[in-house]
């Protein structure tokens, strides 16, 4: 249960860094300001900043980089940390302000959608594939120039586009509708 303890207090630790730099992001934020001990990240998040706990908390999100340091401890004054795009994604996260998450935004995983393009495509692709051959075979002559190469490649690109875009928007559909 130790690791839950510091994990917390590096998240509220996280949450007072991003109060305190307006969240924004790289905005230099002193975890404790000498000579003022109410003022700070970590009194703001009720962290001892004389304890280990705010070093150990320090580290948590370091290491996560939710967070990295700025500015320099040997010209007076505590170190600044500044707030990370991770650290930001985690702190919308954890408040509730992200816009919907990837399980609700439709009922196949991105993994899954991309799967079923990719499978569709193909089928779709093989399924165009056999008139455009057989018009192919009709219309363009036994001694074939580098034209009729180029004209047989453009046709067989856009059927496959075609397909691969029929594929997308009926997996689109099928994911939409779970989803409901």
């Amino acid at each position: 249960m130790a690791n839950s303890g510091v994990e917390d207090a590096a998240l509220r630790l996280l949450g007072a860094i991003y109060d305190l730099s307006g969240s924004k992001l790289y905005e230099p934020v002193p975890v404790v300001v000498p000579g003022e001990p109410a003022m700070g990240a970590a009194p703001k998040a009720g962290v001892d900043a004389d304890t280990t706990e705010n070093e150990v908390a320090l580290r948590y999100l370091v290491d996560q980089e939710y967070v990295r340091a700025a500015g320099d401890p040997s010209t007076g004054g505590g170190q600044d940390y500044e707030l990370t795009v991770a650290g930001l994604d985690r702190v919308r996260q954890m408040r509730g302000l992200d816009g919907p998450g990837p399980s609700e935004r439709t009922g196949l995983s991105d993994g899954t959608q991309k799967m079923l393009v990719t499978a569709i495509g193909i089928v779709g692709s093989q399924i165009l594939a056999r008139p455009l051959t057989r018009f192919i075979g009709e219309q363009i002559p036994e001694r074939r120039g580098v034209r009729d190469d180029v004209l047989e490649a453009v046709l067989k690109g856009l059927a496959r586009a075609v397909a691969l875009s029929l594929a997308s928007i009926l997996v689109r559909q099928l994911a939409l509708r779970r989803r409901g």
